[in-house]
């Protein structure tokens, strides 16, 4: 049976890992064991001494959490910014709803409200 994974996160990557560690019953110690990351490390990141993890080390530290990598939010955030490489006219019409102070409007008016994440 698969482990229950928590919401996706909206906060910073140290909150949510903290978050996580917390769901999960976990401490910094017990992570660094699961994902062979130095606690030292771990705790950098998590307060902002270094920037949040890139892709590799994010998706060692999601497996040692049991979570997806998509919990994360700087994860998601590099996935929409390849999907958007990728279709150049959906970036130019979310870079004008950005420019605009349209895009909450824009959101709104394709009836979404807060989304959920699929399973």
């Amino acid at each position: 049976m698969p482990q229950q994974q928590p919401p996706w996160s909206t906060e910073p990557f140290g909150d949510a890992l903290r978050a996580a560690l917390a769901f999960r019953g976990l401490s910094f110690r017990d992570l660094e064991s699961r994902c062979l990351v130095p606690v030292g490390n771990l705790h950098d990141h998590a307060s902002g001494k270094r920037p949040p993890p890139g892709d590799d080390l994010l998706r060692r530290i999601a497996d040692g959490l049991a979570v997806d990598p998509r919990y994360f939010r700087e994860w998601r955030e590099r996935r929409l910014v390849e999907a958007l490489r990728e279709v150049p006219e959906a970036e130019l019409w979310l870079s004008r709803q950005v420019a605009g102070r349209r895009l909450k409007r824009a959101w709104r008016s394709l009836g979404a409200d807060a989304p959920t994440p699929p399973a």
